[in-house]
Parts: C-alpha cells; sequence; structure tokens
C-alpha cells in the first residue's frame, strides 16, 4: 500500500513545526506503522533531535536536489525506533535551495524522489523550513495532507492565509485537505486562547480535534535528542502526540 505523505508547514518559527513532525513520526512508529521522517529544514533540527549526526561528506536530502540526484533510499538512516527512519538534512541543503528555482518543475523535485520508497512505509512525514520558499513548495507538492501548526497567540492567523495560497497554488483551488493544528496551548489564557480562536472561526472545520498543550517535556525531549514518548511516556505532550498520531491515522479512511 502507498504511503500518505503528511506535510508539516507553517510561515514562521516558534510554532512547534519541529517538535510535532519529530512526535508524530515517532507516535506512528510506536503504533507499529512503518514511518518515514524527511528533514526538508536546513536547520536540521529534526534529524539532530531524533539523536542522528551527519560527518563529513555523508549523503543528505541536499544530495537529492543535486544534478544527478542521489536515489533518496541511499540516504535513509535508522533511528532508536525500529519502525521510524530519517532522512536528514544539513545547512549545505541552504546553499542548493537557491539554485532550485531555475530547474523546471521544481515543485515536483521530491515528489519524485520518492518514487521509490513510497510503497515502502505506511506514513511519510516532512518537516518543511519555516518560510514559504522553493523547499516548502517541494514538500507541499509531495503531500496527501498539510498540517499547519498554529500556536496559540496574538495574530496566530497571520500567514495562514499566505500557505493557503501557495497551497492553492500547487494543488488546485480545490484541493482543500489541509488542517490547523493548535499548539503551545495554555489553559490558563483564556482570553488570548479565545482571541485566537475568533481568529480561527473562519477555518473552524480545518481545525484538528487534537491539541497540543504547553509543555517543557517536549522543550526537553529535543535538548536530550530523543522523541517524547522515549523522555516522558507520561507527559501531557506525549499523551496529545499519542492522540494526533491515532487522528491522523483514521484521517481520510
Amino acid at each position: 500500500m502507498r504511503a500518505k505523505i503528511i506535510t508539516i508547514a507553517t510561515h514562521k518559527g516558534g510554532t512547534g513545526k519541529t517538535v510535532t513532525a519529530m512526535a508524530l513520526g515517532a507516535g506512528l512508529a510506536r503504533a507499529k506503522k512503518k514511518s518515514l521522517l524527511v528533514d526538508l529544514d536546513p536547520q536540521a533540527h529534526s534529524t539532530l533531535g531524533l539523536g542522528l549526526d551527519v560527518a563529513n561528506g555523508e549523503r543528505t536530502l541536499r544530495d537529492v536536489f543535486n544534478e544527478p540526484p542521489a536515489a533518496l533510499p541511499t540516504i535513509i538512516r535508522k533511528t532508536h525506533l525500529d519502525t521510524l527512519q530519517v532522512v536528514p538534512s544539513h545547512i549545505r541543503l541552504e546553499r542548493i535551495a537557491h539554485s532550485l528555482y531555475a530547474r523546471p518543475r521544481r515543485e515536483d523535485l521530491l515528489k519524485r524522489a520518492f518514487q521509490p520508497i513510497v510503497d515502502s512505509y505506511d506514513f511519510i512525514v516532512i518537516d518543511c523550513p519555516p518560510s514559504l520558499g522553493v523547499l516548502t513548495e517541494t514538500g507541499i507538492a509531495a503531500a496527501d495532507l498539510v498540517i499547519i501548526p498554529s500556536q496559540m497567540e496574538a495574530r496566530a492567523a497571520d500567514g495562514i492565509v499566505d500557505l493557503l495560497e501557495v497551497i492553492a497554488a500547487l494543488k488546485g483551488e480545490n484541493w482543500d485537505n489541509w488542517r490547523i493544528l493548535l499548539t503551545k496551548v495554555d489553559s490558563r489564557k483564556s482570553v488570548t486562547n479565545e482571541a485566537v480562536m475568533a481568529a480561527l472561526a473562519r477555518w473552524q472545520d480545518k481545525i484538528l480535534r487534537t491539541a497540543i498543550p504547553q509543555s517543557e517535556p517536549l522543550n526537553q525531549a529535543q535538548i536530550e535528542r530523543t522523541d517524547i514518548f522515549t523522555f516522558d511516556l507520561t507527559s501531557k505532550g506525549a499523551a496529545a502526540y499519542k492522540a494526533l498520531a491515532e487522528e491522523i491515522s483514521q484521517h481520510g479512511n
């Protein structure tokens, strides 16, 4: 069966994008779903956050965008979870990204790279850069589902419109398989939460049931370079991402 490709995309940093990509990949893997996390962000936080180091000369996602491209299966790395693998990133990816603008059908580069492996996984999770540039375009073009993390703070809706315009340009005006994930939710900030929900009201039917609470163990797990389930299975963050993995597994079924 063909893998479901889930792209985590946002217009800015600090929304919990990488934490979501890592935890969703790990959550699906813990549910016995064979999963691949693709680190499309040159900051390589997903790669580092799962304890992987990239040695000098070692192939990374950058090599998939080279001419001629490296075959994606040659780049995939194992993790501490048996059913989770990673396509690692590196800051060098930023340099090659600028050259992609001149490439024909550049938005389909990642989608084409997936062809040899798309039947080997249940889920492929893509961690995009926190921008709307060419790398994010390739991630969106490849997606079956786009998840937009939205932090519960003032101006949370800012930029979602821009991202939706990119999605429409790449996937078509009628493609609506995108969802908003509320992140860093603090139930004590009731006034802020009400204001954010009012700003997001126009997309009410696109907001995922699962919301991610403010949870310090999520940050600590990144520092320890492991997933939230391995770091603290009893934390609120782990419970929320377990629920998210279950919701995503059922999405579209």
